[in-house]
Order: structure tokens, then C-alpha cells, then sequence
């Protein structure tokens, strides 16, 4: 059971983006430029000082419900702790002023990008 517990909350945050961007394209949210034409979108020092900022942000928040997954007593209550957590995540992009879609499209491309990795370090 607790395997499936970690497993959860490893899926829940490994598809934190992906999730972000359903919950945000079914409130309305304008439809993305396809995959390529993002990847190739400059990335202003304004937007990655704002991931910065609410990566740590999210960060915490992934910290604190990977132990409430873990203490989750049924995949009833760890679902739901996922949406919560991801809500919060979502509040904590939105609070420090990034979009969700740009805040996910920033964590995509840094996984792959020395350049952007280490611009984003300055902001730490």
C-alpha cells in the first residue's frame, strides 16, 4: 500500500504540468501555439525570475503532500489530496505572477537547456 501511496504522489507531481494545463485550458484558458513554436519562444529574464520564485513555491507545496500521500489511509483520500495539491500549486504560479502555461512550458524547456538552467540560477 505504501508503494502505491509514493507511486501516486510520484505521478501526481510528475504530471503537475501536465495537469495545470487541462485544469487551465478547461476554464477557458486561449489554446497554445503548437509544441515547436514554444520551445523556440524566448524566455524573458521577467518570466524566469517569476519560475524561480514560484518553483520554490511549488516546491514546498510538493514537499508537504508527498507526506500527506504517504499518510493517505485509500486512493479515495490520496485523489483527493492530489487535487488539492494541485490547486495549490497552481495559486502558488498565479500569486507570484506567472501564467500556468508559461510556468510549464519554462519547466519543460530547463530540463533541456544548460543555457536557460544556468540563467535561472542567477536567480536564486
Amino acid at each position: 500500500m505504501t508503494n502505491l501511496k509514493t507511486l501516486t504522489a510520484a505521478i501526481c507531481f510528475a504530471t503537475f504540468g501536465f495537469a495545470t494545463t487541462a485544469a487551465v485550458a478547461q476554464e477557458g484558458a486561449p489554446a497554445q501555439p503548437p509544441a515547436a513554436q514554444q520551445a523556440a519562444a524566448p524566455i524573458s529574464d521577467a518570466d524566469l525570475e517569476k519560475f524561480v520564485e514560484a518553483e520554490e513555491k511549488v516546491a514546498e507545496i510538493r514537499e508537504e503532500f508527498t507526506q500527506k500521500l504517504n499518510d493517505a489511509e485509500d486512493q479515495e483520500q490520496a485523489q483527493s489530496l492530489q487535487l488539492e495539491a494541485q490547486e495549490k500549486m497552481m495559486e502558488a504560479v498565479g500569486e507570484v505572477g506567472i501564467e500556468v502555461p508559461v510556468y510549464n512550458q519554462i519547466a519543460t524547456r530547463i530540463q533541456s537547456d544548460p543555457e536557460l538552467q544556468q540563467r535561472a540560477q542567477e536567480f536564486n
